[in-house]
């Protein structure tokens, strides 16, 4: 019993502390996403909820939206999970894709769209991930995060959770039981 209370603390204060360092990206302020022709933009994500926000087209019609981000040695992404979607100019939905990069350039693991009907949704319970391991988490690598839309106008906000590893949080906990055998 007590060794499942440390795991828990431990666990809490883990993503207590992983929401205290989280990143933000805004199109507005930080600049334009790259789209797939060009390449990503790169985003450096860190333990907690990583948010993105842009609107897709800008005006301009058609436009990618393409963030990439990498994930460590001992990190995992446990969702993406759109958190606001609104359609602009007649068309009600959006593509929303995964892609990962495996040393040679960015392709494609999975597509699927979005509507406001999907706010809430963690895309990786959606997507097909048998390219990327088969399962969420998705463990170390660098992953990219595509909107791809004819239509302008149409603004976007999703999350990317980041969490130590579960091997990682495993060990910490690990570590943590012993030492607290050690003191008594």
């Amino acid at each position: 019993m007590r060794s499942q209370f440390s795991l828990a603390v431990v666990a809490a204060a883990l993503t207590a502390s992983g929401a205290a360092l989280a990143a933000d990206y805004d199109e507005s302020v930080d600049g334009d996403l790259g789209n797939l022709a060009d390449g990503p933009t790169f985003f450096d994500v860190d333990l907690g909820v990583n948010s993105v926000s842009g609107t897709v087209g800008l005006g301009t019609g058609l436009d990618e939206d393409f963030i990439a981000f990498t994930i460590g040695a001992g990190q995992a992404v446990s969702a993406i999970t759109l958190t606001s979607f609104v359609p602009a100019n007649g068309n009600t939905s959006t593509g929303f894709r995964l892609y990962t990069d495996q040393g040679d350039g960015f392709f494609q693991a999975s597509a699927g769209t979005m509507t406001t009907a999907d706010v809430g949704t963690d895309y990786l319970t959606v997507w097909d991930l048998s390219d990327v391991g088969g399962s969420a988490p998705l463990g170390p690598g660098t992953y990219g995060v595509l909107l791809a839309e004819f239509t302008a106008d149409q603004q976007y906000s999703f999350d990317i959770t980041v969490i130590p590893a579960p091997t990682s949080a495993a060990l910490l906990g690990l570590g943590g039981l012993v030492m607290a055998r050690r003191r008594r």
